[in-house]
Order: structure tokens, then sequence, then C-alpha cells
């Protein structure tokens, strides 16, 4: 299915929050997912199904100095 990742129209065979993070190799810690501007809790990211055309915004958090 094709979702927008971050704005970007992005290929996905997945189904859930948790696979599209496996694919793009991103750890959990220090991540928060959003799906059409509803921030999804950690703990449904195993069970959240993704759809076609929905919008997945990805946000990691930096360490500056």
């Amino acid at each position: 299915m094709k979702i927008y990742l971050n704005d970007k129209l992005f290929e996905f065979d997945g189904r859930h929050i948790q696979d599209l993070l496996d694919v793009l190799q991103k750890e959990s810690s220090g991540v928060a997912v959003a799906i059409d501007q509803n921030i999804i809790p950690r703990s449904v990211w195993a069970t959240t199904d993704l759809f076609a055309s929905c919008r997945v915004f990805i946000f990691e958090s930096i360490a500056g100095g």
C-alpha cells in the first residue's frame, strides 16, 4: 500500500505502525508517531493498522548541546 510518511509517498507492505518502524530500522525509544494528526500511544503500535493514503509522521528526539 502507499502511505504518506513525513509528507513523502512511501510504498509499504506491512500492516501496523510497529511493522513500519521495523522496516525503517527505528528504535522505539525517543520516537513518537502520529497518524492523520493524532499521536498514537506506543502501547498500541503493534496493533494499530495503517491504511492506504494515511499520513504518518515519525518524530525523533534529538539531544544537543
